[in-house]
């Protein structure tokens, strides 16, 4: 997903048609700027730069190459093929000028007919989170600190749930803040017991069942934060179970909801894991608290499956 500069829409449309200012008069000697910066930008938008152009990538290529034509005619030596300097009162040829003005015209209205269909859209504000910021920078809800302890993967899935969020996709910004909190979770269970749990326990109501029982354990510590436990708990039984169900669906105002649960609850779980002395663990093994990735196998057991219901 491209972040659309609308304004070089405009910025092209004034460049082009500056080549016609009534105070030049089309004398060479002051078109050079007119004609460089109207080849800049039409060529970037040719490549793609601002806007990909398909409908009227031709009409622009074929505008682009006369333009470019009537530059080198006035301003390239063709013996030494270096630049020149025209001064004096001498005009572009006028036959050359209705030229581009008619290509001008043609790609304007190819231009016209292709942005009448293009897939661009106005996404609003979200509570209190402005639209670039939940596109673009949605895990920057999270402090410089809490970021070097959060997995890189939970953090992905935070920021396309941002991006979900911003485009009023409620149920896609859900899931994917719930598999961003489950990916924390086994990095905050692991940081209590000291070891990954066994391959068939490793789901949100085992982590959060177990992590449950550590918390009760007043002999031991540290122990798991009772807040976290009850923050897991309630998502689980409010958003994430509900899901689990192919009918069912979160509304933009229930997403924008579990955005903010879902965000303190990461930088709870991120806080105590960060706090703990690097290679502690309950049983005295190492344990790291990382940004790392998880292994495919990994991966898999972080999604929605009707098994992990509980």
């Amino acid at each position: 997903m491209q972040q659309l500069n609308s304004y070089r829409f405009y910025e092209l449309g004034a460049k082009l048609h500056s080549l016609f200012c009534p105070t030049t008069q089309n004398r060479i000697a002051d078109m050079f700027t007119p004609l460089t910066e109207a080849q800049a930008l039409l060529d970037g938008f040719i490549k793609g730069e601002n806007f990909a152009l398909e409908g009227s990538k031709a009409d622009a290529t074929r505008l682009l190459n006369k333009i470019s034509g009537v530059f080198n005619r006035y301003f390239i030596d063709p013996s030494t093929k270096q630049l020149t300097t025209p001064t004096g009162e001498d005009r572009v040829d006028g036959h050359e000028m209705s030229m581009i003005l008619n290509l001008i015209e043609k790609f304007e209205h190819a231009l016209a007919a292709e942005l009448n269909r293009a897939p661009t859209y106005a996404a609003g504000k979200y509570g209190i989170y402005s639209t670039y910021d939940l596109a673009e920078n949605a895990e920057k809800v999270f402090s410089d600190n809490l970021r070097l302890v959060i997995p890189a993967t939970s953090q992905n899935e935070f920021k396309d749930a941002g991006r979900a969020l911003a485009f009023g996709l409620g149920t896609a910004a859900a899931i994917h803040m719930l598999r961003a909190i489950e990916i924390m979770l086994k990095l905050y269970y692991e940081s209590f017991t000291g070891s990954a749990a066994a391959k068939s326990e490793r789901n949100y109501a085992m982590y959060v069942k177990k992590l449950a029982a550590l918390a009760d354990e007043e002999d031991k510590q540290p122990r798991p934060d009772k807040r976290v436990v009850q923050m897991l708990a309630q998502i689980k039984d409010h958003y994430r179970n509900p899901l689990l169900q192919p009918e069912a669906t979160v509304s933009v105002e229930e997403a924008t909801q579990l955005f903010g649960m879902a965000s303190a609850l990461i930088s709870l779980m991120a806080e105590h894991v960060g706090a703990k002395p690097k290679g502690e663990s309950k049983n005295g093994s190492k344990a790291t608290a990382g940004a790392s990735p998880l292994s495919d196998e990994e991966e898999d057991l972080y999604d929605f499956r009707m098994s992990q219901a509980g």
